[in-house]
């Protein structure tokens, strides 16, 4: 391994700035500091590219394979300067850039605080072996991942089609009568959200529940039900709520409205999430595809309060008026899908094997712990 400065290993620089207002919505993601933020009409740069954040939040990386806009909160590598670009995205992952921050509000990580920072690389070879090993999960997980995403469009299609389009099975012998929120089957009930949804306020004891892992929504993509890894339980240092396997998790504070999950396990999270779950004759999947749906995030963004950071409070939320099907429509609804959700849970379950025996393997070799020079591992065709 050759030890060198930070600066003689790559080059980062600062995103660009693009409001909210101002994203076009197209085919390129617009990155941020922990996650996709959005998608606009024009990229940027060119893959491969690897990101870190820069404002907000510290010391997440992500690894982009397709034309992509860093966002100014980010910080992106403009020279690898002949690395592989796959061994320095794992590279700084093993890096504690959240202890660089410089901000004495808002962390910020200054990146010419890395500059003369002493660090040990492997040799050209050396970083294709390791970028081949631990890539090997990721695609794994992509795989899957690509899975969950047809099961999602799947379940949402015939959520879309029987209780928005009002085309579920035996529709042509329905009547359609008036409602207040417009012409709906006859025997269908408009009501509140709490009608049919309660919310868990179950505080996490670290006493009695440390080895819960921790779901941040910050790292699930937006409109996504793949979960992109659960954190350790210390992570979180405000107040936690305690989460159970078939709860739906709603984002309260924007930008993360969007972030929307059914939990595959127990487990814990920032409180503000609503843990919600389903009462009455209501199945936990219809409620949380009502939660999933647009109409549902684009009430919570009308109705939300604050001017810094819009949140939704609860006792708006619960007052959300919302179509009910007749009973035996929604159990026909949660058999149907329900094969769906159970495979779309086991896949997020063997994402997070994948990704935490990655990370076991990862700072061992990177730190050179786990010898890879007499390894026999073909080089990968990768995007670099």
């Amino acid at each position: 391994m050759n030890r060198i400065k930070f600066k003689d290993f790559i080059k980062l620089q600062r995103g660009f700035d693009l409001p909210k207002s101002k994203m076009i919505d197209g085919e390129y993601p617009v990155v941020g500091s922990t996650s996709i933020i959005g998608y606009h009409n024009e990229y940027k740069q060119e893959p491969p590219g690897v990101i870190t954040g820069r404002s907000g939040s510290l010391g997440v990386v992500q690894y982009i394979t397709k034309p992509y806009w860093p966002h100014n909160t980010s910080l992106w590598v403009k020279d690898f300067k002949g690395n592989i670009p796959r061994y320095v995205y794992y590279f700084l992952k093993t890096l504690p850039l959240a202890h660089y921050n410089s901000g004495a509000g808002v962390p910020t990580l200054n990146r010419n605080h890395l500059d003369n920072l002493d660090i040990c690389v492997h040799e050209l070879i050396e970083q294709q072996k390791i970028a081949s090993i631990l890539s090997a999960y990721d695609e794994l997980t992509e795989n899957n991942t690509h899975r969950i995403r047809i099961l999602e469009e799947m379940v949402q299609l015939i959520y879309q089609e029987w209780f928005v389009n009002f085309r579920f099975p035996g529709y042509e012998k329905v009547r359609f009568i008036n409602s207040e929120l417009g012409k709906i089957p006859e025997g269908w009930d408009v009501r509140k959200l709490e009608d049919i949804a309660e919310l868990k306020k179950n505080k996490f004891q670290e006493t009695q529940h440390t080895d819960l892992p921790l779901l941040d929504l910050a790292r699930i993509p937006r409109k996504s039900l793949s979960i992109q890894g659960f954190g350790q339980s210390n992570e979180i240092k405000t107040s936690r709520i305690v989460f159970s396997e078939g709860d739906s998790l709603f984002g309260a504070i924007r930008p993360y409205f969007h972030k929307v999950i059914i939990a595959p396990c127990d487990g814990i999270t920032n409180i503000s999430v609503f843990v919600i779950k389903n009462k009455n004759d209501v199945g936990k999947y219809f409620l949380f595809n009502l939660l999933f749906s647009d109409k549902v995030v684009e009430w919570a963004t009308q109705h939300s309060g604050g001017t810094k950071m819009p949140v939704i409070n609860w006792n708006v939320f619960k007052t959300m008026k919302i179509i009910i099907p007749r009973k035996e429509l929604l159990l026909l609804f949660e058999s149907t899908v329900k094969n769906a959700f159970d495979l779309i849970k086991l896949l997020n379950l063997k994402n997070l094997v994948l990704r935490k025996t990655r990370d076991l393997l990862l700072p061992k070799l990177i730190s050179g712990e786990i010898d890879v020079s007499n390894l026999d591992i073909a080089k990968r065709e990768q995007e670099e």
